[in-house]
């Protein structure tokens, strides 16, 4: 994908997220609503993950998706025995958004 066609994609990307939210919304009310940011939610820290590889918009997101709702449930899970499942949640997510920070700083570091 071009660059230019790149940055329309990402573009449109909130609008659609913001479509399928009302959408949600309208036809499930608060709990559809609550499954679909919930969705996006657990999905970002992948999709910052795979932003460090050469790959496409389109494959980076239904990877991201796909690694949100198999890998973050499982780790939360597995932290869960540890401490309280909410608390197991917040440390999952702010550890893969850490370790997508020290990746994209690990491969600039190692591209200079």
């Amino acid at each position: 994908m071009e660059n230019n066609g790149k940055k329309e994609f990402i573009a449109v990307l909130p609008a659609i997220a913001l479509a399928v939210l009302i959408f949600s919304f309208a036809l499930f009310g608060i709990a559809g609503a609550r499954v679909v940011l919930g969705l996006l939610i657990v999905s970002l820290p992948f999709y910052l993950i795979l932003g460090n590889f050469n790959i496409v918009e389109g494959e980076k997101i239904v990877f991201s998706i796909l690694l949100g709702l198999t890998l973050f449930p499982s780790l939360a899970y597995i932290l869960g025995f540890a401490v309280s499942f909410r608390i197991a949640i917040a440390i999952t997510f702010i550890a893969l958004v850490g370790a997508a920070i020290a990746l994209k700083k690990f491969k600039a570091k190692a591209s200079n």
